[in-house]
């Protein structure tokens, strides 16, 4: 009988999860499947121990994008090669959201059993791993200032509100970007690393990304006055930025080193990231990841 580990944060998204646990059990079983719950904590530092004497056949992270980027540091660090599950049940499911597994859980809990997975890429920043996203510059701390009873109750909202209320103190930092050896400098608001084309709740941030094609795809908003930076934002948002805007920088490399001129904190996943500057680092197929079945048709075994 299939073994999984399911770890799952109990206050991500509105710390509602715990009330799915025993449906998800219980789709599991009608699979001739054992889900073993593992529940997260503040500076946890047992899960690499708890999933290595489990042996289990998967790995599933329930939670939101935070919860992820916990799993997969993890898995990175104790050198633990089972695919891994997603089930988005956070504020914010940007990963989830772009592998569209939350459309159909039936389906995906399919999948998983199935063993139908694919292999992707992870970034290393700073020796922090990351698999969707690392920024830093204006609006990025945002996640990290929202108060959590304000979250628990009005969900992405807050993260809106928030950030309309920083639109006022924007500033702009000046980058010396390294990548993949070529150097260019420019003045930003922000600044963000990603692996996939979805990030912030907002689809279609980089077209081009490929989550497995052992590259990250930069984007710079570059210093071009409040007025066009919020019409760049208004685009981003709504998902029809055109590849040739004048006020974005895209570069798309397998290594990037950013500095600042002035102390500048990252975020990674939604977590809060190492100050800059940033050396990222592609892991081509660093991890397998469980995917619906239409993704599973190109599957590469690692």
């Amino acid at each position: 009988m299939k073994r999984y580990v399911l770890v799952y944060n109990p206050v991500s998204g509105h710390a509602t999860f715990r009330h799915s646990l025993d449906t998800i059990i219980e789709a599991f079983q009608r699979r001739r499947t054992v889900l073993i719950p593992y529940r997260t904590s503040l500076g946890d530092t047992r899960m690499g121990d708890f999933i290595r004497e489990i042996d289990p056949e998967g790995v599933l992270a329930a939670g939101g994008d935070g919860t992820l980027h916990e799993v997969i540091n993890v898995m990175m660090r104790e050198a633990l090669s089972q695919p891994i599950g997603i089930i988005g049940s956070g504020t914010s499911n940007d990963f989830a959201t772009y592998l569209g597994v939350n459309n159909d859980l039936e389906a995906y809990f399919d999948c998983i059993v199935d063993d139908i997975s694919r292999p992707v890429d992870v970034g290393c920043a700073n020796g922090e791993y990351f698999i969707n996203v690392a920024s830093a510059g204006a609006l990025t701390s945002v996640a990290h200032e929202v108060n959590v009873r304000l979250k628990h109750a009005m969900g992405k909202m807050a993260y809106y509100l928030r950030g309309i209320g920083e639109i006022p103190k924007l500033h702009t930092l000046h980058l010396h970007i390294k990548a993949d050896g070529a150097e260019v400098e420019t003045g930003a608001y922000l600044f963000v690393i990603v692996n996939s084309s979805v990030a912030g709740s907002m689809q279609n941030v980089a077209a081009s990304a490929e989550i497995d094609d052992g590259k990250l795809d930069l984007l710079v908003a570059k210093d071009s006055g409040l007025t066009e930076f919020m019409a760049l934002a208004k685009d981003v948002v709504s998902g029809t930025i055109k590849p040739d805007e004048k006020n974005l920088l895209h570069i798309q490399a397998k290594s990037f080193v950013v500095e600042a001129d002035e102390p500048t904190e990252s975020d990674l996943d939604g977590e809060r990231g190492p100050a800059l500057p940033l050396r990222v680092e592609t892991i081509k197929h660093a991890v397998r990841i469980y995917t619906m079945a239409d993704q599973g048709k190109s599957v590469v075994t690692l």
